[in-house]
């Protein structure tokens, strides 16, 4: 699948230009593919700067499907893309779904 940009969503908005944002992204590709170089291709336009959170969750299918995944991610890199308005997340650190009940 590809980038879906209504996946993404602004949590919480920095409180000056250096602060970081927090994002949430729900897709249906896994995070191999989240955190390639550009797959946000809008980020620069959305406003995403580089150190910002972005949350991951892989979903079977948007808007709300059931979640398989999370993962914690930063941005690594804006500007990336033929047009200079992607960004490149980090490889993202996997929050382990644990339910001992």
């Amino acid at each position: 699948m590809a980038y879906v940009a209504s996946g993404l969503k602004l949590l919480t908005g920095g409180l000056s230009n250096s602060s970081m944002n927090v994002w949430l992204l729900d897709s249906t590709d896994a995070i191999a593919t989240v955190n390639t170089s550009n797959y946000i291709s809008d980020g620069v336009t959305r406003g995403m700067a580089q150190g910002d959170l972005v949350w991951v969750r892989t979903r079977a299918s948007l808007p709300a499907g059931a979640v398989s995944a999370v993962h914690i991610c930063f941005v690594l890199d804006v500007g990336t893309g033929t047009d200079g308005f992607g960004v490149d997340v980090t490889d993202g650190l996997a929050v382990t779904a644990t339910d001992t009940d």
